[in-house]
């Protein structure tokens, strides 16, 4: 989420967000309705669980002894299922896909100039029973500043300096400038509240859970927050299980040794479906394997070559072959769920003469080498990137195809791999911009910059108008179409196995993960 991309979620960040729960959103004086939709003034669309018994077993692929305790830090899946289950953001990505409050009861721009924002708590308390308080919000803001922590990176339109607190429930935020984007920036897992003081060895949150035990790589043991300010979850205890892969917690699930498959291979669906007592849950997200082309290392230097591998791609020959169908077309530009994505883009073809033609068009002799290292970042990423050397073997590549593990990959060498594949998404276009595209991205592994994207980009974000900044975005994506560093094949189903004993389950389009780790809406009979 995710420097190394959300990873995202397997690099550095990867981003990406979840959300669920609902509180209505005050409107945003002055701003248009179309900005103010943007913004999200939606209202929350599932309600807060009433507690439960029984422990959730949640298996995945797969901890990692770099899980992070500290949510400013997370950069794995680890780390973001912790930071889902002890933390809160401010905002959060509901169920239709647009943000909306959460541990804030509302967010709203002061003035038209959206510079000055006004964030409201709800009523909530940390797992040692003190109240949180605007002074704990300033006080993690300030600390990501002064700290260095991937969220300062990110967040270039706050001044920490201007985050005061007007009184125990009340946070004001003077912008450097003004952004209509302020409440979708801190939706990531990695922008949740901790209180003042916080000590990440001793994580204390505001969260559904609290962690009861911890065997870094191998099994996550968390106890209910009976005093949750949404509602105590639906089980009283969640174990979160590391399988290897994905056929093993697969085989697990069927064997009744867990209760839901939280990162299932698609391929696998049959085995789940064909055993009685258990079912697919299934529904299209933002997420994304997306091959990361390296501009300073060649020949990925050359956009005609970048041009060219895009073309080596067959998309849906990944969806039907790799993905057994659970996903969509990607077109190379990010997130299909935001209002403001460039729909009129052409559809981006496989075509591995056109592909040939442009490289030896520019001088090269085929078949044009280029080093691809990857991981197991998803159940699918090994599969795709097998697919990629075939594929593209057919378009004038040869692709060299190096499998390291997952410490290795996101390791120093990370962000100097001539071709990679990380796992991105769950972010709003203008975040995955602040993220990994704009001038000085903290995550920016491809090193691509672009002066004309970058001005576009910096006049989108303090453009109120929602129909002019909607024609800026299209420009910025359409320049990424064009000579980007990122290769968006598809958006993958979020495929989750599931014992018929599981009930609540509620779909997240724009979160990371199943349910977007939002473990707490499950519960166990």
């Amino acid at each position: 989420m995710s420097g190394k991309p959300l990873s995202p979620r397997s690099s550095r960040l990867q981003r990406t967000l979840r959300r669920r729960a609902g509180r209505t959103l005050a409107a945003v004086a002055g701003i248009t309705a179309a900005a103010l939709l943007l913004t999200g003034c939606a209202t929350g669309s599932s309600s807060s669980t009433s507690g439960g018994g029984g422990t959730l077993r949640v298996g995945i692929v797969s901890l990692s002894d770099a899980d992070a305790l500290d949510p400013a830090s997370a950069s794995t899946t680890g780390g973001y299922v912790i930071a889902r289950q002890l933390f809160d953001t401010l905002s959060e990505y509901g169920t239709d896909g647009s943000w909306q409050p959460q541990l804030a009861s509302s967010i709203t721009a002061d003035d038209s100039t959206a510079k000055v924002w006004t964030v409201e708590l709800n009523d909530a308390t940390w797992s040692d029973g003190t109240a949180v308080t605007a002074d704990d919000v300033v006080y993690t803001v300030k600390r990501w500043f002064s700290e260095k922590l991937p969220p300062s990176g990110s967040l270039a339109f706050v001044d920490p300096d201007q985050v005061v607190a007007k009184d125990d429930k009340t946070v004001q935020f003077t912008l450097k400038y003004g952004t209509v984007t302020f409440p979708e920036a801190f939706t990531s897992p990695t922008t949740s509240i901790v209180p003042t003081g916080f000590d990440p060895a001793n994580p204390i949150g505001s969260g559904p859970y609290t962690l009861k035990t911890n065997d870094p790589g191998v099994q996550l043991t968390f106890e209910a927050n009976t005093d949750y300010f949404r509602g105590a979850p639906g089980s009283s205890e969640l174990d979160v299980i590391s399988f290897a892969d994905s056929s093993s917690a697969v085989s697990a699930l069927t064997a009744n040794q867990i209760d839901v498959d939280a990162s299932m291979d698609p391929t696998l669906v049959d085995l789940v479906t064909g055993t009685s007592g258990y079912s697919i849950y299934n529904y299209h997200t933002s997420g994304t394997l997306t091959w990361v082309m390296n501009t300073q290392q060649k020949p990925l230097d050359d956009p005609v070559v970048r041009q060219a591998l895009m073309l080596s791609v067959d998309r849906q020959a990944l969806v039907d072959q790799v993905y057994n169908g659970y996903a969509t077309l990607g077109n190379d530009i990010f997130n299909p769920f935001d209002p403001m994505y460039n729909s009129s883009l052409p559809q981006r073809e496989y075509s591995p003469a056109a592909a040939k033609a442009m490289l030896e068009a520019a001088g090269y002799s085929l078949p044009v080498t280029v080093e691809l290292t990857g991981t197991d970042n998803q159940p699918t990423s090994v599969k795709q990137n097998e697919a990629l050397v075939k594929q593209a073997a057919e378009a004038g590549f040869n692709i060299e195809y190096t499998y390291v593990d997952s410490a290795t990959f996101y390791g120093d060498a990370y962000g100097t791999y001539p071709l990679s594949l990380s796992y991105w998404g769950y972010l709003g276009i203008f975040d995955q911009a602040a993220f990994t595209i704009a001038n000085n991205a903290p995550y920016n592994s491809s090193h691509w910059q672009n002066d004309q994207y970058d001005e576009l980009y910096n006049e989108a974000i303090t453009t109120v108008d929602d129909t002019k900044r909607k024609a800026l975005v299209a420009q910025m994506q359409q320049i990424e179409y064009q000579t980007g560093a990122y290769i968006v094949p598809l958006f993958a189903d979020a495929v989750i196995g599931l014992s018929d004993s599981v009930t609540g389950t509620a779909s997240y389009p724009n979160s990371d993960g199943a349910f977007g780790y939002n473990f707490r809406i499950l519960s166990i009979s």
